[in-house]
């Protein structure tokens, strides 16, 4: 995640209590559209969600790998 986008999420959250930011300072704070804003958003959570999974199935498949060769040995 870059700056950017930490930005973002940061805003964000400190907005939820009240029902979500102006529109007008959305544009001002980020040029961006309420829509464009919720887009991003998602599209953020998105990918911090696939490289979190991809952080916890790395020593899967590193195990999976050995009993691949453990078994291709075996044979």
């Amino acid at each position: 995640m870059d700056r950017f986008d930490r930005e973002i999420l940061d805003y964000v959250r400190s907005w939820s209590p009240y029902g979500g930011p102006p529109a007008d300072e959305v544009l001002a704070e980020f040029g961006l559209t309420p829509g464009q804003l919720t887009e991003r958003v998602h599209h953020i959570i998105a990918a911090e969600n696939a490289r979190h999974f991809q952080e916890l199935a790395q020593p899967w498949r590193r195990v999976q790998a050995s009993r691949e060769r453990a078994r291709m040995i075996g044979t």
